[in-house]
């Protein structure tokens, strides 16, 4: 009797440390929208890089990580079987798209994926040190996090656009039939409404309201940056526009009977 128990015992010691050896452990953290020049994104694949190194040690030629780094210029997909900081990379003003990829497996470190498009902004750590996974995604999300932004991506796109577009035609409706009735004078809500749907239509939000922006350091990148808000305030202003100007006047109106 003894015998069979104790082969079950060593059977499963062997097994739960077998187990235990593969288990890795990993991270994933969603980020909001991103804007950053891509010296920006340099210093922190570098950063990122070093702190790999130091927690997985020095690699030989049999044993070496991985690394890749994807690009979407013109709708298409550039990949490059290396690390290849984005600075050195010619591609236009602006970028939207770009991924890096390190793999190298059984290690505290094992893969690192940063992936940044319109739709998400994730940062995933996997390896077999549960401390240093947890303690790298930390770090490269809090450098991430100083060029975040408040407002961007598709989604944030689609539904804002779905509501102001709503807004705006309501208003230039029912603004158009009080001009042809006569029954109010509706000119400022018009223009305004006339002026929201403008800026609706012909601005490219897809590029000002991108959830992922790089851009190059020889774009102007201030104006760039900043060209968003100037957009958005202008449609916020266009929408304000449409009750002062429907309550201006009668106010105007009353006290000047009183």
């Amino acid at each position: 009797m003894r015998l069979p128990v104790l082969i079950s015992v060593c059977l499963s010691l062997a097994t739960t440390w077998v187990i235990a050896k593969n288990t890795e452990f990993s991270q994933s953290r969603d980020l909001p929208p991103l804007r950053l020049a891509a010296a920006d994104l340099d210093t922190i694949l570098l950063r990122t890089q070093s702190l790999i190194a130091e927690a997985n040690g020095p690699s030989g030629e049999q044993d070496s990580g991985r690394e890749s780094v994807k690009l979407g210029v013109g709708g298409r997909e550039i990949e490059i079987p290396h690390l290849s900081t984005a600075s050195s990379v010619a591609f236009p003003k602006e970028l939207f798209r770009f991924c890096y990829t390190y793999y190298r497996p059984n290690k505290p470190i094992s893969s690192v994926t940063l992936d940044f498009s319109d739709y998400s902004r994730r940062v995933s750590v996997t390896g077999d040190a549960a401390d240093q996974v947890e303690a790298l995604s930390k770090l490269v999300e809090k450098d991430l996090l100083h060029y975040s932004t408040a407002i961007g991506g598709a989604t944030f796109r689609h539904v804002a656009g779905v509501c102001l577009s709503l807004t705006f035609l309501t208003s230039l409706i029912v603004s158009a039939y009080w001009w042809n009735t006569r029954t109010y004078s509706a000119l400022g809500m018009l223009v305004c409404s006339g002026l929201g749907l403008l800026l609706l239509l012909l601005v490219p939000w897809h590029r000002y309201l991108a959830g992922f922006a790089m851009y190059q350091s020889y774009s102007p990148f201030f104006l760039i940056r900043h060209a968003a808000l100037i957009f958005f305030l202008s449609l916020i202003a266009t929408l304000l526009g449409i009750p002062l100007s429907y309550f201006l006047p009668r106010w105007r109106k009353r006290h000047h009977f009183q």
